[in-house]
């Protein structure tokens, strides 16, 4: 059943009535019908008592059960014939499948496992991981000599033949701050070894 209704623009709109869902009054007059499915809503100039009093003889929408596409695979209560019910309960044990058999592990398996067992624990963790190298250190880097090449070259000359002859040497022709030190830096530059007390010219 269509029922008549006349829009803001004054064009007659034909509304299923039993699809119409809302009716509400609009502010500036008139009612806004809002009906099922299409999205939309219609302001028309009828008040919301004429489109009651209209709809009031309108049949309520039948709902029509509608079968399931062809594409869709049949479920189990489809599948079941009509003379047996339909039914959750789960199957007897009579139709239940059997599990498979368990196959029990033979000797060989056994052994090789309890073989591998035996050998991974006498084996220490030390051998299962590659030892790890020690990093190359840098070499440390030689501290600065003081002395100028003349002044190591007289040094040579001089050839002070004990550490405790050098230090004094160093400390009174040349002047040196801190003598241990500049016998330390003679010998990172290869001019001379210490051999305990006694000093190596090179």
């Amino acid at each position: 059943m269509f029922v008549k209704l006349t829009r803001l623009d004054n064009t007659p709109i034909w509304i299923n009535a039993s699809f119409i869902v809302t009716v509400e009054p609009r502010k500036a007059g008139g009612s806004v019908v809002v009906p099922i499915g299409d999205g939309l809503d219609y302001d028309v100039k009828e008040s919301v008592e004429s489109v009651l009093t209209l709809l009031g003889d309108a049949p309520a929408a039948a709902v029509v059960p509608v079968p399931p596409p062809p594409g869709l695979a049949p479920t189990r209560a489809d599948a079941l014939p009509a003379s047996e019910p339909h039914s959750d309960a789960p199957p007897p044990e009579s139709e239940m499948p059997e599990p498979p058999p368990v196959k029990k592990p033979t000797r060989t398996r056994a052994k090789a496992k309890t073989t591998a067992a035996a050998d991974s624990a006498e084996t220490p963790a030390a051998d299962a991981a590659p030892a790890k190298k020690p990093r190359a250190t840098r070499k440390a880097k030689k501290p600065p000599l003081e002395l100028t090449e003349d002044e190591v070259a007289r040094l040579r000359k001089l050839a002070p033949g004990s550490v405790r002859k050098l230090q004094n040497t160093l400390a009174s022709q040349f002047k040196t701050v801190d003598p241990d030190t500049t016998l330390a830096a003679l010998a990172a530059h290869e001019v001379l070894e210490i051999d305990r007390d006694h000093i190596v010219w090179k």
